[in-house]
């Protein structure tokens, strides 16, 4: 068994330039600090030189994270990156500073007082994450670009209705209605944007469609109703790993669907609300599947949502049930690699 006093805490403050590596004792005493360049060399080299038999490493989430973590874990005998928005010692502070705070990360590692990031180890999953962030950051681009359209517009007391603004066979109906040449002249500029930005899009959509491809979870969650070819990619690159949430509650929250239920001495504060940790575009991805069901009126998603609905007597918790029960089966379909069986929504659940 190691002894207590050979264990060295290590908290590393990273950035893009320099980074600093702060020691404390297994007593909680300061020891030592480092600064040096961020450089796979040096940051190996500090490590490895601290006489320690027992060596513990924190740092936060950043987009330095992983690599880091992927160098330096040959290295140490625990690892962990930690969630920045946690950390409650390092960002209350009134004075930033990178030797206290790398101090303050070993600091919570050594109480055990910080949450921890999950890493994915495969790089062919990291690869499909981060396109489906570059098709969502195309997505958001020209949505933001046709309500800039629209305001534009309707500044001048036109209100376009539908996607006809947006079409080129209909742009010049429109530009004509504008008053000034100026106005047309920046809405030309707003139209050129926009042809871009789908474009990007296009070919974000079809990156992404490739980096799914060595995944077969994607082809079993799209026998799901509603939850289409993108939405199958995008939960299965923001998820990651189903196996990696140990009860369906952390899933729940992840995709914030679950309620935060704030008390004192054991009475409520205030209304029940929608935890707003997690992941705004996993919540969307159930709901517009909720959506196609109440489209169409009919098939296991709308028989849910109807029996869960006669059960709570309230549609927006009849809802929120539907979107969790959708995320619980894609759930289990990636667990087991299996195809949709229609007979999981049979029973409401409230």
């Amino acid at each position: 068994m190691t002894n207590s006093s050979s264990i060295a805490w290590l908290g590393l403050d990273a950035h893009s330039q320099n980074c600093l590596l702060a020691q404390l004792d297994d007593h909680g005493i300061e020891r030592q600090w480092w600064r040096f360049r961020t450089q796979p060399d040096a940051l190996i080299q500090h490590v490895q030189a601290i006489p320690a038999k027992d060596k513990r490493l924190m740092l936060e989430e950043t987009n330095l994270a992983r690599w880091i973590a992927q160098l330096l874990r040959p290295h140490v005998q625990q690892l962990v990156v930690c969630d920045a928005r946690h950390n409650r010692l390092i960002s209350s502070h009134p004075n930033k500073h990178d030797r206290r705070d790398a101090f303050a990360l070993a600091r919570l590692l050594r109480l055990n007082e910080y949450k921890p990031v999950w890493q994915p180890t495969d790089d062919s999953r990291v690869l499909l994450k981060r396109a489906a962030q570059a098709y969502d950051d195309a997505v958001r681009r020209q949505t933001r670009l046709k309500l800039q359209i629209k305001s534009l517009f309707q500044h001048w007391g036109l209100f376009p209705a539908g996607a006809s603004v947006f079409s080129t066979a209909d742009r010049p109906r429109w530009l004509q209605q504008l008053p000034h040449d100026l106005l047309r002249s920046q809405a030309r500029l707003l139209y050129q944007s926009l042809d871009q930005a789908l474009l990007d899009q296009h070919q974000a959509r079809r990156l992404l469609l490739q980096a799914g491809r060595p995944f077969p979870e994607i082809q079993h969650l799209q026998t799901v109703p509603g939850v289409g070819v993108i939405g199958a990619h995008l939960f299965v690159a923001f998820v990651v790993d189903p196996s990696r949430f140990k009860d369906f509650s952390k899933l729940t929250r992840f995709c914030r669907l679950a309620i935060r239920d704030q008390s004192s001495d054991g009475k409520p504060l205030g209304f029940e609300q929608l935890d707003r940790q997690g992941h705004s575009l996993l919540k969307a991805i159930a709901y517009r599947a909720y959506l196609q069901a109440a489209k169409r009126q009919q098939g296991p998603v709308w028989n849910f949502y109807q029996a869960s609905l006669r059960q709570v007597g309230s549609t927006t918790h009849a809802r929120l049930n539907t979107q969790r029960k959708i995320i619980k089966v894609m759930w289990t379909l990636w667990l087991q690699q299996t195809d949709f069986d229609p007979n999981e929504f049979s029973h409401a659940q409230t």
